[in-house]
């Protein structure tokens, strides 16, 4: 080093410190009580969240009077509505884009029916199935007030009640007596069928008995009819 030359562990050292120490150096009038706090430094006002989801229902856009299908994947940005809640539910808005012109359309959650309801910037289409939940459910509401209303009305739906589920046993006990007599069934079929291999069996049992008492009593005709040969022979 005294003579202007730097060793190679030197430079080795100060190349390490110049490329993985970057933003670590500190100047000597550094003042660590002149730095802000880390809160200070975030953002306020309400936060959004980006979110991949689908849509769940479908939508005309009021721009381009275009469609957006039930089951479309997009990007959403997200925020937490303050001051709104159903039962302690959150309620959440979602700030969406057309896929056709990019016109930006907003809709929320509605825990109260387990559905969205849209905002702005699009309509939701015609759904069959809510207007016949909406009039099954107002349907069930009024029976229930004219019941309380009315104690014969009450009664009377109690005594239907009761015979629908007197029926639907009557039903269950029909379906069982059915199910019993085909097992039943089932069993005298499988009970024949053994018997008929068994039958079956016998039989080729007594033919191969038959089979082995002809080839013996062959076989013995044939000794007495060679003996008869030999004896035949010797005679002349």
């Amino acid at each position: 080093m005294a003579d202007g030359t730097m060793s190679a562990k030197f430079m080795k050292s100060a190349f390490v410190g110049w490329t993985f120490t970057a933003g670590v150096y500190y100047p000597p009038d550094f003042d660590a009580s002149k730095l802000m706090p880390v809160k200070a430094l975030k953002p306020k006002g309400p936060q959004m969240m980006n979110i991949r989801m689908m849509f769940p229902f479908t939508m005309v856009c009021d721009s381009c009077k275009e469609y957006n299908y039930t089951g479309t994947k997009f990007t959403a940005k997200t925020e937490q509505i303050k001051g709104e809640s159903y039962l302690g539910l959150k309620v959440y808005r979602f700030y969406a884009r057309c896929r056709h012109c990019w016109s930006e359309f907003t809709f929320k959650t509605d825990p109260k029916n387990s559905d969205y309801t849209m905002e702005s910037g699009g309509k939701r289409t015609y759904e069959a199935w809510k207007d016949a939940d909406a009039m099954e459910s107002q349907l069930k509401q009024e029976k229930e007030q004219e019941a309380a209303q009315d104690q014969m009305k009450a009664l009377e739906q109690k005594a239907v009640d009761v015979q629908s589920e007197m029926q639907r046993l009557e039903d269950l006990d029909a379906i069982r007596t059915l199910n019993k007599r085909l097992g039943n069934r089932d069993s005298s079929i499988q009970s024949a069928l053994d018997y008929l291999f068994q039958q079956d069996s016998q039989r080729s049992a007594e033919e191969e008995e038959l089979s082995q008492a002809e080839l013996k009593e062959l076989k013995g005709f044939k000794e007495e009819k060679d003996q008869r040969e030999l004896l035949e022979e010797w005679s002349l």
